[in-house]
């Protein structure tokens, strides 16, 4: 009975203590409802600050290009080097393009990837000029395409091969013949010489210049009388061939220069084989390769036979000293971008976009004619980077290439008035001493500009003054006497 009583009690005040509380609660309730003045409201959150939302930044307008063209070029393989130095000029040239108010759009075709083909095929149809290609494997997969007749293409080759220049594709880069004019006409037109031999080697590259020099010389007037042709793999036979080539003409030379058409270095071990005939008064007629050989020499600071070019000459479309605008804006901005010796080259790239923007868009299926008269056009009168380059009007290219005399400094620009007494003291053996060999002798008068550009077909060299009564030299050979 205890234990029951003692739950029921504790049963109650459980109870009532429950009813106290909820009572307690409800009134606080009301309180809270009824007496706003007596209890402060609770403090609202604060209002997160207002983040201005940036807009994203409006990408600078495209440039409106006055012109876009195409570029079709080796950047992988072999070529990769030369490629890429067309590149550089091409990019150089965009630059001077933009700041000038005419930008230039280039659509640069690698024709090394695959795919390069359709590439060229699927260009946007206002882009009808294409620079390259740079390979005739490249330019006849393009004429076995058909596609040589739905842009007009201007290659960096010195031959279009198979394909006629002026109808099928056009050229922007010396020729051979652009070579071979030079050195005829300073040793036919202004030393008179009308007798000559070539010496060469007997692979495709000696026989094609030694061709196109012997064609050259009969279109005016001069004669081939010696022909040497040595096995550039055996150099033990070299002698032989010099020394029947110079017993030409009765016991002595018949002639008074002879062109050597081959790489620098085998030439270099060549050439001895003249002197060791007793042969010193030769005029040495070399090409572009050896010019080329000599700007590498100087950059890497190579030794050269200096003394067996004391009557040497050779051609190049680049002379980095020239003063003129163009010349040292490509020299300025590719050594800015760390390319100390630039070359032909980028000289390429650089006057091929700059000749681009002044040729402008050409209506798609413009006829060859028309397409050599613009051509012909755009390159008058301009400043070019390199060696002048016109066009005849059915679209042949000419570079009016510079003359060079090779020296330990590199190739030094020919003063043709100088190298005239050079040439006459040898052979005439007027003077006690008669080749000075000093650098600074019959050096060339310095240039303060560009030289004028040329009318079609004359040679841009610069023009010394002429001595009051100038002497031609001895047009015929005159075997050297040895000084005893």
């Amino acid at each position: 009975m205890y234990a029951t009583i003692k739950k029921n009690r504790s049963f109650h005040r459980l109870l009532a203590g429950l009813v106290a509380g909820s009572l307690l609660v409800a009134l606080s309730g009301c309180a809270g409802m009824f007496s706003g003045s007596q209890q402060a409201e609770p403090t609202p959150p604060p209002t997160p600050p207002v983040v201005a939302v940036q807009p994203e930044p409006t990408p600078p307008p495209k440039p409106a290009y006055a012109n876009s063209v195409a570029v079709l070029l080796p950047l992988g393989g072999p070529f990769r080097e030369f490629g890429g130095r067309v590149q550089k000029g091409i990019q150089a040239a965009q630059d001077v393009l933009a700041k000038a108010g005419t930008p230039l759009d280039v659509h640069i075709i690698d024709a090394t990837q695959p795919g390069w083909a359709e590439a060229v095929r699927n260009l946007p149809p206002e882009i009808t000029v294409v620079g390259g290609p740079m390979h005739r494997l490249t330019l006849k997969e393009l004429e076995t395409a058909g596609m040589l007749q739905t842009r007009v293409f201007l290659a960096f080759m010195p031959s279009l091969g198979e394909a006629r220049e002026g109808i099928d594709a056009w050229r922007f880069f010396p020729s051979a013949e652009d070579e071979i004019d030079a050195l005829l006409r300073l040793s036919a037109s202004d030393y008179g010489i009308n007798q000559f031999a070539i010496l060469r080697p007997g692979d495709r590259y000696g026989q094609t210049m030694g061709d196109a020099f012997a064609v050259a010389a009969s279109k005016i007037g001069a004669q081939i009388t010696a022909t040497g042709v040595y096995n550039p793999q055996e150099p033990a036979g070299w002698e032989a061939t010099v020394a029947d080539m110079l017993r030409t003409g009765g016991g002595r030379p018949g002639f008074g220069a002879v062109f050597i058409p081959d790489e620098w270095a085998r030439a270099d071990k060549v050439l001895p084989a003249i002197f060791r005939n007793k042969v010193e008064d030769l005029l040495i007629l070399g090409p572009q390769l050896w010019t080329e050989a000599l700007y590498r020499a100087a950059a890497t600071k190579s030794q050269i036979n200096i003394q067996n070019y004391r009557l040497a000459v050779c051609p190049g479309a680049w002379w980095p000293e020239n003063q003129g605008q163009a010349t040292q804006q490509l020299v300025t901005a590719m050594r800015a971008a760390g390319v100390e010796h630039p070359d032909m080259w980028e000289a390429v790239g650089f006057d091929f976009a700059r000749m681009a923007a002044r040729l402008g868009r050409l209506p798609q299926g413009s006829p060859p004619q028309e397409v050599s008269a613009r051509l012909a056009q755009a390159t008058s009168g301009m400043d070019f980077s390199m060696a002048p380059l016109s066009y005849s009007p059915d679209g042949k290219a000419h570079v009016a290439m510079y003359l060079f005399r090779p020296s330990v400094t590199g190739p030094v620009l020919l003063d043709p008035e100088g190298f005239r007494q050079r040439l006459n003291a040898i052979r005439q053996k007027a003077l006690e001493n008669p080749a000075p060999e000093t650098e600074q002798s019959y050096s060339p008068t310095p240039v303060p500009s560009a030289p004028a550009q040329p009318v079609q077909g004359v040679p841009a060299q610069p023009v010394p003054a002429a001595p009051a009564q100038p002497v031609a030299p001895v047009p015929s050979h005159r075997q050297a006497i040895p000084v005893s």
